[in-house]
């Protein structure tokens, strides 16, 4: 994209801003120099030079602002992204093709949330946030008032607990990653499984530390004042046996002084100065909101002379919401990136005066980090007939590409190992050398993103990732950390592969495993 068109994409960002709530958008102004678009490849699609760094970066930084509160799904931060990208497409001049043939397409899903009357209170004290709620039923509704019984970490527990108020405390990270979120959860549950033998009606657990996993595992399971536990179609199993509340670290502190109790944070050894008659009363009420929706955004650019086909470019746009404390999934490369992506593709695509032979489809899903909710229901409801969808196009997590020996190190699936690799895919690894990129497997995640529900219906994929990194569902995953550079050819790769799947006398073919690319 030139200068000029570069500055109408912040004019749109900060025009929606102003005509909405009070949104903070990073001026591009006090960033850092990231140089000018490069230069377009030979041989490339008209249209190319309208993607550039600039463009996308804009979007990215207003895509994970900590204004968006994570983006969660059904929330208002989610919902304000679905105008912004509906807004972006309408200002191309592209036609909505959700419900009704506006630009949203919206699919049920039901969700549990804390009422307000659920907290804490002890003493003079009275703790309205800044804890989740791991729940037991879809209907759990009680109040426990007496005195706290301090538990350590729980991982003994001898006695009845009966009319008394569990307090654990936990100490420490668990690992990181997906599989330190798995592990957090296995450890609420083996709480709750101990607390449910020593006929607890509930439990409180206190976090020394929301750093960690036992922090963001409850962004998955938990209920937080700004998002619910959802559901697409049937809820998954509660994974305790009795409710429980967990605090963040700074309520924590508070109940805890409360108790008289001194834990070390790094050790998990306790002190306790004798308040043994220590009391509060605990609060838990959920309601189920069974008409609950969520959205798509779906717009489209009709090809030329074989318009009644077309080719989905896919990205999703939510993430995983607010943390216990707090504190911002922006979900910058997962998946501000992709989505920036499918913004500025979209715009290259309307701004070239010349089509494609095939219709384009730009499809910007919810639902992703729940399980592919989104995409699932587009592939169940699709608002073009999907036997004339002849490839998806599935961009997620491409801010954090690998650099190596001045190659861009990308994952790409079905590689050439997989049963399914088409020449979508051999197309994409071969013209992405004129960008640079190097490819490896990225099969480990073709289950794991939109793409796999356009694969169960034998269509074509292909899907562009960057791979898990340190940053990966953390609450760093912050725009300045992607790279634009690299952002900017992975997206002009992307719309070269749509150009020329769109475009191709013929539909992708599957060609099964190979030995090579």
């Amino acid at each position: 994209m030139s200068g000029l068109q570069s500055r109408s994409t912040a004019a749109f960002a900060l025009g929606l801003l102003l005509s909405g709530p009070a949104l903070a958008q990073a001026s591009t102004e006090k960033l850092p120099d990231i140089g000018p678009p490069a230069r377009v490849p030979e041989g490339a699609p008209p249209g190319m030079h309208h993607i550039d760094r600039l463009a996308l970066r804009t979007h990215a930084y207003w895509l994970a602002d900590d204004a968006r509160n994570g983006r969660q799904t059904a929330s208002p931060g989610q919902l304000a992204t679905a105008k912004y990208v509906a807004n972006y497409f309408k200002s191309l001049g592209l036609k909505g093709l959700g419900d009704r043939r506006g630009f949203y397409q919206y699919y049920p899903i039901e969700r549990l949330e804390i009422s307000k009357s659920t907290g804490l209170s002890f003493g003079k004290t009275k703790i309205t946030d800044g804890f989740a709620v791991l729940h037991a039923s879809k209907s759990d509704k009680l109040t426990a008032s007496g005195a706290f019984s301090y538990c350590g970490n729980g991982a003994e527990m001898s006695g009845s607990l009966k009319g008394r108020i569990p307090v654990i405390t936990l100490s420490g990270r668990t690992r990181g990653g997906v599989a330190g979120d798995l592990q957090a959860l296995q450890r609420y549950a083996q709480i709750a499984k101990k607390l449910d033998k020593a006929n607890a009606k509930a439990g409180i657990v206190c976090l020394l530390d929301d750093g960690g996993s036992l922090a963001n595992a409850l962004n998955y399971r938990g209920l937080l004042r700004d998002h619910g536990v959802m559901a697409y179609k049937r809820f998954d199993r509660p994974i305790v046996k009795v409710p429980l509340m967990v605090l963040s670290a700074e309520a924590s502190k508070l109940l805890l002084a409360h108790m008289g109790i001194t834990v070390d944070p790094e050790s998990g050894e306790h002190a306790d100065d004798g308040k043994k008659k220590a009391k509060g009363k605990l609060t838990i009420q959920i309601k189920a909101v069974r008409k609950a929706k969520a959205s798509n955004v779906i717009a489209v650019l009709q090809g030329k002379n074989k318009k009644l086909e077309a080719v989905v470019i896919s990205a999703h746009h939510d993430h995983v919401g607010t943390r216990i404390d707090g504190d911002r999934f922006n979900g910058a490369d997962d998946n501000a990136s992709g989505t920036s992506a499918l913004l500025e593709i979209a715009e290259a695509f309307a701004r070239c005066k010349e089509r494609p032979a095939r219709s384009i489809v730009f499809l910007s899903v919810s639902g992703e980090e729940l399980g592919l909710w989104g995409s699932a229901y587009y592939a169940d409801h699709p608002t073009w007939p999907k036997d004339r969808i002849t490839a998806n196009i599935n961009i997620d997590m491409i801010g954090r590409a690998g650099r190596r020996d001045e190659k861009i190190l990308m994952q790409i699936t079905p590689s050439h190992e997989h049963q399914k690799y088409s020449s979508i895919v051999k197309n994409a690894v071969t013209t992405g050398a004129q960008f640079g990129i190097e490819f490896t497997s990225g099969d480990t995640y073709y289950r794991r993103s939109d793409h796999y529900n356009f694969a169960k219906l034998g269509i074509p994929v292909v899907f562009f990732c960057d791979g898990e990194h340190p940053d990966y569902h953390q609450v760093t995953d912050h725009a300045d950390k992607l790279d634009y550079a690299a952002m900017e050819a992975i997206t002009r790769l992307a719309y070269w592969t749509a150009w020329q799947t769109a475009d191709a006398k013929g539909k992708p073919k599957e060609l099964g495993r190979q030995s090579d690319w």
